[in-house]
């Protein structure tokens, strides 16, 4: 399957916030503010680098962004890499399209974006995550523990 990226709109924004994943996939859950609005803001601000991605039927599937959003508390990081942050609606995920959605997302940073190199963090227990990332030759950079979450964490590069 091949997949669209593009700034996302104010809908998918909503979308996103009504996300809810099965355990222990929850932990990417997005918060329940009591108003969408400062969130959607965040999410549709052209600073964050959010962005849609839609499938070959142009129907919204995921999210990506490029920049300080995919950076976590307690990680170390420099600014010498792009920093890549994504999500797959949850009733798409386990289905093998991950591959697919992951390429799409590097292609966008490195052929329009022009990234050089590309890094991501990742929660450790998410090995199906993991396995796609090395797949597609980041590797380990740096461990450790999210300050907020309490949640161990791995930051991957790929050059």
């Amino acid at each position: 399957m091949n997949y669209r990226i593009q700034m996302l709109t104010g809908e998918e924004a909503r979308q996103i916030l009504n996300w809810r994943y099965q355990p222990p996939y929850d932990f990417y859950d997005p918060p329940q503010p009591s108003s969408d609005e400062p969130v959607t803001k965040e999410l549709l601000n052209p600073d964050n680098g959010f962005h849609g991605v839609r499938d070959d039927e142009n129907r919204f599937v995921g999210f990506c962004s490029f920049g300080l959003d995919g950076r976590l508390l307690g990680g170390q990081y420099d600014e010498d890499a792009t920093d890549i942050g994504l999500g797959m609606k949850p009733w798409l995920t386990s289905q093998g399209k991950g591959g697919d959605f992951f390429s799409a997302i590097v292609e966008h940073a490195t052929d329009v974006l022009k990234a050089d190199q590309l890094r991501l963090t990742v929660a450790d227990f998410n090995t199906r995550a993991i396995k796609i990332y090395v797949r597609f030759g980041f590797k380990v950079k740096y461990q450790f523990v999210d300050l907020v979450n309490s949640m161990p964490h791995t930051i991957m590069e790929r050059s």
